[in-house]
Formats: structure tokens, C-alpha cells, sequence
């Protein structure tokens, strides 16, 4: 693999928010390695059914490249940069735990995205809000609270909920976490305030994003908006 600095592909934020590229970047902010996000030109790309990346087949962005090696699908990335920065359990068995959180995170981010795109999947929002309203009534109704109790009961058997999900260190499922974390606060503030349920899951929040990395970047211009109508 080559030596060369890594790049992350995705679309461009003023459109669509931090989006699923979120998730990589606050892995590198944590870890502090450069990288450079690239999104000029990526509609264009992936809108043209002939073109192709020079590497391994690619379906959709975010994309992560470093020299000749690319790969795709952002639970992917997370623990593939997780494994090179140190982010990573130290034992298998917090490994498979690791990775059964971070496919939940984003089985729930797929849940409150398509919650806003329930007529057209893969149309804006915008031009379907009352179609789709009944979708997103009935995922803050019935899926976030679901999901907002199992994240608690996650942080509570590892050290009482005082430290990560897994283990002693902060790896990459606890940055997922908190990126998710951060869209719903984000996207849905009166839900959010309602998670008196979740104490454990507040104080996680409030603690990652109080590290100082993290906390740099989140009061910094590089750091995305969300775009308020897709949690992404």
C-alpha cells in the first residue's frame, strides 16, 4: 500500500450535511492524522452508471483512498481507520462487541434517514414532507426510544457507563456512537431533551465531545452543519 496521505470522498456539505462521511472524519480528528476531504465533482461520478473509480469496484461515496487502495461503505471504513489508528479493542471478544455496536449505529442512522424519505427513498426530502411526516412521527414514537434504551443498557455493562462501550480506550465505535448521537440532538432537539431514559447515554455524549480533539474540531469551521431534515 502506499505511503501517500489518505483522502475521503463524499458529497459536497453545503447539500447534504456532515453525512455518513461524519463517522470517518471524527476518527481522524480524534486520532489527529490529516487526510483531505474531496467532494468536487462526485455527483457527477457516481451519477454515470460508465464511470468507475481506478480501484476496486465502488458503489456509492463515501469512498476512502490512500495511494492505490480504495475502499467503500462507511461501517467498513470506520474499522478499517480503527485498526490503523489505534482505535481498536485490544481482545476479540471486545472486537465482535465493537462490531455488533457499530452495525446498530448504523442500522439506526439508515432507520432516522429513511424516516424522511419514506415515499421516495431516494428523492429529497424536500417535496415529500407531508407524505413522509407519518414516518418520521412514528420512528421518534416507537424506534428512537428503542434504540436510545439499548445504546444505555450498551454503556452500562462496560464500567457502569462511566467510560467507553467497550474496554478501557476509546476506539471506533465509540466515536459512531457519538456522531449518531450528535445527529439526533441535532435533528430532533425536543426528542433529544426527552432522553431522561438514557442518563448514561447523555453523560457519553457530553464527555466525547469534550475531549479535546473532538472539541476543537466541533467548534471549528471544518466541522459540517447538519442539514436538518435527514439526520445526516
Amino acid at each position: 500500500m502506499s505511503s501517500d496521505g489518505y483522502e475521503l470522498y463524499y458529497w459536497d456539505g453545503k447539500y447534504v450535511g456532515p453525512g455518513r462521511a461524519e463517522f470517518a472524519r471524527l476518527l481522524f480528528v480524534e486520532a489527529g492524522v490529516p487526510y483531505k476531504d474531496i467532494s468536487e465533482g462526485i455527483m457527477e461520478k457516481f451519477r454515470q452508471a460508465d464511470q468507475q473509480w481506478t480501484g476496486f469496484p465502488t458503489f456509492a461515496v463515501p469512498l476512502l483512498k490512500k495511494g492505490s487502495f480504495e475502499i467503500s461503505q462507511t461501517p467498513v471504513i470506520c474499522r478499517y481507520l480503527g485498526k490503523q489508528f489505534g482505535l481498536f479493542p485490544d481482545n476479540e471478544e471486545d472486537q465482535w462487541h465493537a462490531e455488533q455496536l457499530n452495525a446498530t449505529i448504523h442500522d439506526y442512522i439508515a432507520e432516522g434517514r429513511y424516516a424522511f424519505h419514506g415515499i421516495k427513498p431516494f428523492e429529497s426530502y424536500f417535496g415529500q414532507e407531508k407524505e413522509t411526516q407519518p414516518y418520521i412521527d412514528r420512528f421518534l414514537a416507537e424506534r428512537l426510544p428503542k434504540y436510545m434504551k439499548h445504546f444505555e443498557k450498551m454503556l452500562a455493562a462496560n464500567d457502569d457507563g462511566r467510560s467507553f462501550v467497550v474496554g478501557g480506550k476509546v476506539t471506533y465505535a465509540d466515536l459512531g456512537l457519538l456522531h449518531v448521537l450528535r445527529a439526533t440532538a441535532a435533528q430532533f432537539p425536543e426528542a433529544w431533551a426527552a432522553v431522561d431514559y438514557a442518563p448514561l447515554v447523555k453523560a457519553f455524549k457530553e464527555r466525547m465531545e469534550a475531549r479535546p480533539n473532538l472539541a476543537a474540531y466541533f467548534k471549528s469551521e471544518k466541522c459540517i452543519p447538519f442539514s436538518g431534515n435527514s439526520m445526516m
